[in-house]
């Protein structure tokens, strides 16, 4: 039977604690990141201008459909051989950031496209401009339909940090790794490492929760 030994947690808990840190630091500015590049491409898909419309789609496009390791892997080790070094937590940065920026410019994007376009019209009748009528009018509603799905994005993408340990970023993963070719107790490390990844979400889970109980409710009032 294995026997479990909570004492090697308590002996490397500054170590882990550390590793929590970087990951909710990543998580921050990848969060923030990705949700400006988000709202920025979305509103770029808008204009109608070829020479802007194209290249943004297929920045949406490809970070979509190529998987995150893959893009991660591919900036720490092909971009230095053309003298572009990075660390691997800029590295993890940038393409956690751009990986989320691409579907959030898609929620955005369902989310405008979900106002009526007889709003639009009757602003622009009002004496709106265009930049008017979207920060006004369009965003707020957009936003309030979108805002679940962005909530379940956001927690998806804080699951998804921990492909930052490939690129040897000192996040929890990486950190409980180094912990376990040292201890030998992958079982107890794991769990520890399971467990502060779930403290870390759970506010996310519940702010969500509640928005979804308060858009419900609303729909019933309505």
């Amino acid at each position: 039977m294995y026997q479990w030994h909570w004492n090697i947690i308590w002996f490397y808990r500054e170590a882990l604690l550390r590793g929590a840190w970087v990951t909710v630091e990543l998580c921050f500015l990848v969060l923030l990141a990705g949700t400006f590049l988000g709202l920025l491409f979305a509103l770029l898909r808008r204009i109608n201008h070829p020479l802007i419309t194209f290249p943004v789609s297929i920045i949406i496009e490809l970070f979509r459909q190529i998987p995150l390791l893959v893009v991660l892997v591919w900036l720490y080790y092909v971009l230095p051989s053309i003298n572009i070094i990075m660390s691997g937590f800029t590295v993890a940065f940038i393409g956690l950031s751009l990986n989320l920026a691409a579907y959030v410019a898609e929620t955005i994007r369902a989310g405008i496209e979900s106002v009526p376009s007889g709003q639009t019209e009757s602003a622009v009748a009002l004496g709106y401009n265009k930049i008017m009528v979207m920060r006004k009018i369009i965003l707020p509603q957009a936003f309030r339909k979108m805002l679940p799905n962005l909530m379940n994005l956001y927690i998806n993408q804080i699951k998804l940090s921990s492909l930052a340990s490939v690129v040897a970023v000192n996040e929890i993963l990486h950190i409980g790794n180094i912990i376990i070719s040292q201890t030998y107790r992958p079982l107890e490390v794991y769990t520890m490492v399971a467990i502060m990844y779930l403290i870390i979400i759970m506010p996310f889970v519940s702010i969500s929760y509640l928005i979804e109980r308060k858009l419900n409710l609303e729909k019933r009032i309505i």
